[in-house]
């Protein structure tokens, strides 16, 4: 096979070292969870996450919640009544995330004081379910959310803005537990895989402060308007048990060993990637032209500063076509794609080039540096069949860099 072939077989095999139904069998396959539970999978793993506990015969679930991101419910949950499914919006959350959020509310609310939980989260939530504090409005919610993902912030700095904002993010849904019993599996999408920080926190204990220097004054001026909800005292955590079962790492791992089962040499760097794609792809660049022959492999998530009227694509996408300019007549393949197989507001992984990418487009007399500036790399990469497309994969450990350097 062709090494663009091996590095889309490498980059699937990290994804599936971290799926969402492989990483929920896995654990429970090693641990037992007694009781009658009540299942709770919220994100965008959560329809298989959801589908990995109710077929597993060591668990007992005796009625459940999945919210998901629209078009990645799993059809084999349809034949569990006791199970309501509901498909939510990402990255900005609608009215839909607001009816979730009281969907979640009022299924914890209506189970028993001595009730058992199991939540299964995964990255996504944040957008996918809200609970709005009084105050504040949901265009208000949909704008700030807008503006932190087209201006390039990180996402320590989004989800802190969304705790603020939220009833439920921040540890804050904890308070809605009364101290009921509670196992938290989680699949981190977030550098140093801090439940803090996965979808914004709902059952973990956070008493970090805002930091407004991070922000624009547009946005520090809507965080001092309103009053936010304080996260419970930390006795209210006692009874929430929560566990990492799959991250970044693991992919990154996985997909080492594929490289060196199709007899590369393979470098795993462990630096988390993450800044502007225009800064990463500098970085690449230089690396490229320095390193040994092989496979490398980064993990992380890049940023994208988007014009006012942005054309098809996300980071990944972006990445990419900035790193086909740079390796142009170079014997060298690059990968960056999303691990949820969904990069930005599109249906693509990401993109996948080499050294002969921008040359075969000015054949076909495509101006990439027209396409980077309007942040349309995806329709670059849809003409010169440069796409990596898996659909939703049910898992989200945030992005895979890979290249091959012959």
């Amino acid at each position: 096979m062709s090494d663009k072939n091996n590095l889309i077989e490498i980059f699937l095999a990290g994804v599936d070292r971290v799926l969402g139904y492989n990483a929920v069998k896995k654990y429970l396959d090693e641990n037992s969870i007694s009781g009658n539970l009540n299942l709770i999978s919220i994100g965008k793993a959560g329809s298989s996450m959801a589908l990995a506990a109710l077929e597993h015969s060591s668990v007992k679930i005796k009625s459940g919640l999945v919210i998901t991101k629209r078009k990645h419910l799993e059809i084999a949950l349809d034949k569990y009544t006791n199970i309501e499914c509901f498909e939510s919006d990402h990255p900005t959350p609608s009215s839909t995330s607001l009816d979730c959020g009281l969907k979640l509310i009022n299924f914890i609310n209506s189970k028993k004081k001595d009730d058992e939980f199991l939540f299964l989260i995964s990255g996504g939530g944040s957008s996918l379910v809200e609970y709005i504090i009084d105050g504040f409005s949901l265009s208000e919610l949909m704008k700030i959310t807008d503006a932190l993902l087209s201006r390039g912030y990180n996402i320590n700095d989004i989800n802190a803005i969304r705790k603020h904002f939220s009833q439920i993010k921040g540890g804050k849904l904890a308070s809605f537990l009364k101290n009921r019993k509670t196992t938290v599996l989680t699949i981190s999408d977030v550098p140093n895989d801090d439940p803090k920080i996965i979808a914004s926190g709902p059952l973990s204990y956070d008493d970090v402060k805002i930091n407004l220097d991070n922000y624009e004054d547009d946005i520090t001026s809507k965080i001092k308007s309103v009053k936010p909800k304080k996260c419970p005292d930390i006795n209210q955590f006692s009874n929430i048990d929560t566990h990492i079962i799959a991250k970044l790492d693991d992919a990154k791992s996985a997909c080492k060993s594929h490289g060196e089962k199709l007899n590369y040499v393979t470098f795993l760097n462990e630096d988390f990637i993450e800044g502007d794609v225009n800064s990463l792809a500098n970085y690449f660049s230089d690396y490229l032209d320095n390193c040994e022959k092989g496979l490398h492999i980064w993990g992380g998530e890049s940023s994208v500063n988007l014009p006012e009227k942005a054309g098809r694509g996300g980071r990944n996408q972006q990445l990419a076509l900035l790193m086909a300019e740079k390796i142009r007549n170079k014997d060298i393949v690059f990968l960056s794609a999303g691990t949820d197989g969904t990069d930005g507001p599109t249906n693509d992984a990401g993109g996948i080039v080499d050294g002969n990418t921008i040359n075969n487009g000015g054949l076909s007399n495509l101006d990439h540096k027209k396409y980077l500036e309007n942040a349309d790399s995806g329709n670059y990469h849809e003409k010169m069949k440069s796409l990596v497309t898996t659909g939703p994969t049910g898992t989200n450990v945030m992005d895979l860099i890979l290249a091959i350097k012959k």
